[in-house]
């Protein structure tokens, strides 16, 4: 199945310019990945942009943190395509 994500939350530690964040907002919003179900889609998405996926995550939300970027945190959603 193909899945796309949508972000429900992104919050971080430390101010990020609003270009970044709109550039990550806008990165993640536009992939498209191909995968057998939800959780492996959260994987592959964590593994694409270099992030760590919490064990808190479950089938219908994962919670993504970018260590690059500040440690700000992602909660998504992953939607069917």
């Amino acid at each position: 199945m193909k899945y796309r994500f949508e972000i429900e939350e992104f919050t971080t530690k430390k101010k990020l310019p609003r270009e970044e964040r709109y550039d990550i907002m806008q990165y993640i919003t536009s992939l498209e990945l191909e995968a057998e179900d939800t959780k492996r889609a959260f994987r592959r998405l964590a593994d694409m942009t270099n992030g760590r996926l919490s064990r808190n995550s479950s089938e219908e939300q994962a919670i993504i943190v970018l260590p690059d970027y500040g440690n700000c945190q992602l909660i998504l959603k992953a939607v069917d395509v």
